[in-house]
């Protein structure tokens, strides 16, 4: 049903049904929506979209390309979400299921209204329908610079018109960390800047105000070669004049101080915040990836130094398979880069027991962090955004944000201030989120897993069982929180030998088992991204792991489903993407699919318990009956060794079976 989708252009493009979020991970598809959207109800034309998605030079298949954008949007949103029309396309979005329009009716009747306190009340309410500066993850310079800017003047001015609202009610504190924001975000608009000193001043804080007026000069004239104009220039006298005073409708509350902007202690609200707050955990010493931690280490060092100069990315995204070192390597980065961001490292979990954390509750903990009182935390996303923005504007601050879900959870979490740097860990590449460095993190060395296990339990005793250490290896897969297991069980058994536990971890059957000690198991970590599964993506991860192929093709895989070949590709994407697969090109017959080692034992266990016998025969059968049909000449890749049989009754084709294919029903 259309009347279930909400869509939001302010912040991030998103668009929820029912209050679930709908996923348009395609940058393409998100400029035809972010397009239609901010012309809602009304047609945009083939020849507009395309000069929005490919500007002056649009590919000779754009037409045709460009109907496979929309076909894709309505077959995400709805059939009817995008309508067609003689002369283009067009969204309806109406009664109230756009922010935009949310947003636009609230601020026609507050510009309407004279009475001070209604008024700013309808601008505040306004304001609550966005969710910060619009469109900023659409990647169409032709967006912005058209509807895309005149959007965002309009959010801009609204901006200061709710400042100048709430200031004619006395409500000068209450504006203060929108507006940080918002010359941090847009450090040339002297008419914000003007807004934030008055509102300083109003306060109480005249020092501050005097001192902000300097920043914004020193800004103008270093970057822009200019003075400031004739509004921020009578701001100034404004101050100078004379003390301000104290505003009727708090006589007798004392106005919270707040540092002068580049100081290096944080403050909000009414609480001092620590001078450098540091919650980084402690770093992990066995480690082994020595080359990436330095060249990465010198990247945001440079970051550091370059600071409000700097125009490239500024935040580090870590991704990769669950258990290769992430966090760790997060962390270990955090610490080494620390004396080049002496305003504070802040440390954020994004998961819990209970699954990802909501971006308002991690700036909670954030804020915190940084001094303000809990009961002086803003209650709305935005606003916490806005002040834990402005308290990191102009500070050298590093953020690690830890196991993040998707672009829209972290979005909120980045400081905006140049001179500050994040590091992200997550499972998939953030491909949208601007203004950053995608890192991979893979299996490590065999040189490398021999080096973390040496460092755990020391080299002699590594050097005095060298095959025994390399079987350990091997059946780690060179992952390394396995490696660390297997480190960890014999640190705490001194008593054992390192052939002692190879010979537990020979039998495919229990290695899963073996791979667990205190909090740490391969199997747990597995299970997260099996978790965040689609039920049909889970069905695939379980089922295809019965093949005892190196590798199966998308036609064998669609086989063995039961489906068509194109939603079996989506479904191996997004398998890959989770890295539960791996994807490899393979020279005549195309992309390719396989489990690691480990990863397929987890799959094995999960389909003996949730698929039936003959769901699991009936995919080993018409797998079988898909790669005998290949055409002459194509190359499917062959298991030389079979994976030792799980538990369960095994069949074979009626057919003869090459020897080398055997598989596991």
């Amino acid at each position: 049903m259309l009347d279930d989708l909400q869509f939001d252009v302010f912040g991030p493009l998103t668009v929820r049904r029912a209050g679930e979020l709908i996923e348009i991970p395609q940058a393409k598809h998100r400029v035809v929506l972010a397009s239609l959207l901010l012309r809602a109800g009304r047609t945009l034309t083939a020849e507009e979209l395309i000069q929005q998605l490919w500007g002056g030079e649009p590919p000779l298949t754009a037409r045709k390309t460009l109907q496979g954008y929309i076909a894709r949007l309505r077959k995400v949103l709805g059939a009817d979400a995008v309508v067609s029309r003689a002369s283009g396309y067009a969204v309806e979005a109406g009664g109230g299921r756009l922010d935009l329009d949310r947003f636009n009716a609230l601020l026609k009747k507050a510009e309407a209204c004279t009475e001070p306190a209604e008024r700013a009340r309808l601008f505040r309410e306004a304001m609550e329908q966005t969710k910060g500066t619009p469109l900023v993850d659409i990647p169409s310079e032709y967006l912005q610079q058209g509807d895309g800017a005149a959007l965002l003047e309009r959010w801009l001015n609204a901006t200061e018109n709710w400042a100048d609202a709430e200031m004619a009610v006395g409500r000068y504190a209450e504006v203060l960390p929108r507006l940080r924001a918002l010359v941090s975000e847009h450090p040339f608009r002297e008419s914000a800047w003007g807004r934030l000193m008055t509102a300083l001043f109003k306060a109480g804080r005249q020092g501050e105000a005097l001192s902000t007026y300097q920043e914004a000069r020193r800004l103008l004239a270093q970057e822009l070669g200019v003075e400031p104009g004739a509004e921020l220039r009578a701001a100034h006298r404004q101050i100078l004049a004379g003390p301000a005073t104290r505003p009727e409708s708090a006589p007798d509350r004392p106005e919270p101080a707040a540092p002068a902007i580049g100081a290096g202690a944080a403050a909000g609200a009414g609480s001092p915040g620590p001078a450098s707050p540091y919650t980084l955990p402690p770093r992990l010493a066995e480690f082994a990836r020595p080359a990436v931690e330095a060249e990465l280490g010198r990247w945001l060092r440079e970051v550091s130094r370059d600071g409000g100069e700097r125009t490239g990315p500024q935040t580090l995204d870590l991704y990769g398979a669950a258990g290769v070192g992430k966090t760790t390597m997060a962390v270990r980065l955090a610490h080494a880069v620390s004396p080049v961001f002496p305003d504070g490292q802040l440390y954020a979990e994004l998961q819990d027991g209970h699954g990802f954390r909501e971006p308002a509750d991690v700036l909670g903990e954030l804020l915190r962090a940084l001094g303000v009182a809990p009961a002086a935390l803003p209650g709305g996303l935005a606003e916490r955004v806005a002040l834990y923005r402005g308290l990191l504007s102009h500070r050298r601050v590093l953020v690690v944000l830890d196991g993040a879900r998707d672009e829209a959870q972290v979005r909120p979490l980045l400081p905006a201030s140049p001179t500050c740097a994040a590091v992200v860990t997550s499972l998939e590449m953030l491909s949208t989120l601007g203004g950053t460095r995608h890192v991979r993190l893979g299996l490590l060395s065999e040189g490398e897993s021999l080096d973390i296990l040496g460092r755990m339990i020391g080299r002699e005793r590594l050097a005095a069982e060298e095959r025994a250490a390399r079987d350990l290896v091997r059946y780690c897969g060179r992952l390394p929180l396995a490696v660390r297991i297997v480190g960890a069980r014999l640190l705490e058994r001194p008593h054992w030998s390192l052939e002692q536990l190879a010979r537990r971890m020979e039998s495919e059957r229990r290695r899963l088992d073996e791979l667990a000690v205190g909090d740490l198991s391969v199997r747990d970590s597995l299970a997260v991204g099996y978790a965040a599964l689609a039920a049909p993506e889970q069905r695939a991860f379980r089922l295809l792991s019965l093949l005892e192929m190196a590798s199966v093709s998308v036609r064998v895989a669609a086989a063995a489903l039961g489906l068509p070949d194109d939603r079996t590709e989506e479904i191996l994407e997004r398998l890959a993407a989770q890295h539960l697969l791996d994807a490899d090109f393979v020279k005549g017959s195309g992309v390719h699919f396989s489990y690691h080692g480990l990863v397929r034992l987890y799959a094995r266990e999960l389909t003996f318990d949730a698929d039936s016998v003959h769901s699991r025969h009936g995919a080993v059968q018409d797998a079988l009956a898909a790669w005998y049909a290949r055409p002459a000449g194509a190359l499917v890749p062959l298991r030389a060794t079979p994976t030792a049989p799980v538990p369960g009754p095994a069949v074979r084709a009626a057919a003869a079976l090459p020897p080398e294919l055997g598989f596991t029903a």
